[in-house]
């Protein structure tokens, strides 16, 4: 993505590593709504857990560590 290349042209490591975050977590985000939206007539609950450093969500269980970010499984928390 553009932002992300002229936050490292810039030499702004800070926003170059939040806008590379952002854009992983987001396709991640777009393969959670497609399957709701593929299972509209057999919804099933699940518990959510997303990464306070990252916003990476995953669902039932958080990973040992964060595949975006690397985080601990600690920096998850469970969506209510």
């Amino acid at each position: 993505p553009v932002m992300t290349e002229d936050a490292k042209g810039e030499g702004n490591k800070a926003a170059e590593r939040t806008f590379t975050y952002a854009n992983e977590v987001e396709k991640v985000h777009a393969d959670l709504y497609q399957k709701a939206l593929d299972n509209l007539d057999a919804l099933e609950e699940k518990d959510y857990y997303v990464c306070s450093v990252c916003g990476y969500t995953c669902e039932n269980e958080p990973p040992d560590k964060c595949p975006v970010c690397g985080a601990k499984s600690s920096a998850f928390f469970k969506v209510e």
